[in-house]
């Protein structure tokens, strides 16, 4: 489950986004495959410590943070990797490894590798190893703000292009959230509709629908 102080500042926010469930998966590259999404496009949060203060490097699943990179970027006199001791207490709510990289909610800046600023959807963590967050890109620059560099270490990476679509889950016709003017929250989760009819059942009963959602 996404933790409580997760939703109310993605409610609080008025954020357009989805959950996505998926069976226990503790690494980057598992909860990617976990939730169907290529490993390029699933967005990583590194906690580093820039002049001892906490931030969030983002980066593909199958990459590392060039931490010499970082630093030039930052400006730092030093930058490391944190330590667990450091940052376990920072993210209280949040299960280990599983951490959003919604810097305002943590009071830290977010540092994004410009792979994922290329994507027009980004899918991370929620919080849990069992919930993925997926929200347009946009979106998560709006809440996030972050800075966009070069510092990720790995495999030369092509992000495939996706539209932000979902199935209505009343008629079962595609509906692409950028777009869409109807949709209702059900346990955390958001739910998109092609119609005001559609909301309007889905409403009555949303347990019903809800459940049938892979």
């Amino acid at each position: 489950m996404i933790p409580a102080s997760v939703t109310n500042y993605l409610a609080q926010n008025r954020a357009r986004y989805s959950v996505i469930p998926h069976r226990a998966a503790y690494t980057a590259q598992e909860e990617a495959a976990a939730t169907h999404v290529p490993g390029a496009a699933w967005a990583k949060s590194v906690v580093c410590m820039v002049n001892d203060e906490p931030i969030l490097a983002v980066v593909p699943a199958p990459c590392s943070v060039d931490l010499i990179r970082l630093q030039r970027t930052t400006e730092a006199d030093s930058v490391r990797l944190a330590l667990e001791s450091e940052f376990l207490p920072l993210y209280r709510d949040c299960e280990p490894g599983a951490i959003p990289p919604f810097g305002h909610l943590f009071g830290q800046r977010v540092l994004v590798d410009k792979t994922l600023a290329r994507d027009p959807e980004i899918v991370f963590n929620g919080g849990s190893h069992h919930d993925a967050i997926r929200m347009p890109y946009g979106e998560f620059e709006r809440l996030s703000h972050p800075t966009v560099a070069d510092f990720a270490a790995g495999p030369a990476l092509s992000v495939p292009a996706r539209l932000t679509t979902f199935i209505d889950s009343v008629c079962g016709a595609q509906v692409d959230e950028r777009v869409a003017s109807e949709w209702s929250e059900h346990r955390g989760e958001r739910f998109y509709f092609c119609s005001r009819a559609c909301k309007m059942e889905f409403d009555d009963n949303p347990a019903s629908y809800a459940s049938g959602r892979t």
